[in-house]
């Protein structure tokens, strides 16, 4: 792995020693410099002070409001953040993907997990080939590859990075099903094979994001017992 200045710079804002230690010695393992904060307050004084590569951020934090603290990292510089929380934690994830999060790391976790999702904000990039496909539109959602923007009945849609990739998938592959876990594979790669959560977390993010009624998609819509899929035909 290599960051912007060599050595990726990781900045953790845990307080749980366990998770600590366990993330140090992931990181240092892959050649990654560790930076430590044991509360948001000191997590964002680090950040100011020595611009890291990405951060993880628990959403746990016994200082105070973990989102209020996401908020101040976005403000301080543009390093992706990954928030970590208990896998389960459905309400906690959406929030901080609301709020700018750019993926996130379900506890508990192992090295492997870990490393998926640095590789996934710091290294992960639209192919070359994208210019080559012309833009997408059906039903009021227009989809531009190449710059990758949004636009629901003409109306620009603000998607995260990893929406966006979901969404790109889904509209290049029109009126196909996908099971979650393909879904995952094609879209984060086949280190996250098996993370059925992870396409039902972003499929919801994406449906709010694009559908007039999420609870009703005209759009991205599940077949039952199968999967997911882009619909442009009734």
């Amino acid at each position: 792995m290599t960051g912007r200045g060599g050595r990726p710079l990781v900045l953790v804002i845990e307080d749980d020693l366990r998770y600590v230690r366990q993330l140090r010695a992931d990181l240092e393992l892959c050649d990654c410099r560790v930076a430590v904060a044991g509360t948001g307050g000191g997590g964002l004084r680090l950040a100011a002070e020595h611009e890291p590569d990405v951060a993880l951020l628990d959403l746990g934090l016994p200082d105070g409001d973990a989102l209020a603290v996401l908020g101040g990292l976005r403000e301080i510089g543009e390093a992706p953040v990954i928030a970590m929380t208990a896998w389960e934690d459905d309400e906690g994830i959406a929030q901080a993907l609301d709020r700018g999060a750019d993926d996130y790391l379900p506890k508990p976790f192992d090295a492997d997990q870990l490393l998926a999702r640095l590789r996934g904000v710091l290294w992960r990039a639209p192919g070359a080939e994208v210019g080559a496909w012309p833009p997408f539109e059906s039903n009021g959602l227009f989809v531009d590859f190449a710059a990758a923007e949004v636009r629901k009945a003409g109306r620009p849609v603000a998607l995260s990075a990893a929406e966006f990739r979901l969404l790109r998938f889904l509209a290049r592959n029109r009126d196909r099903v996908f099971r979650p876990a393909q879904l995952v594979e094609e879209v984060w790669g086949p280190e996250y094979a098996g993370d059925r959560h992870l396409a039902r977390v972003y499929v919801r993010r994406v449906r709010e994001q694009i559908e007039r009624d999420p609870g009703a998609p005209r759009h991205i819509v599940t077949k039952p017992g199968v999967g997911y899929m882009l619909r442009t035909r009734e």
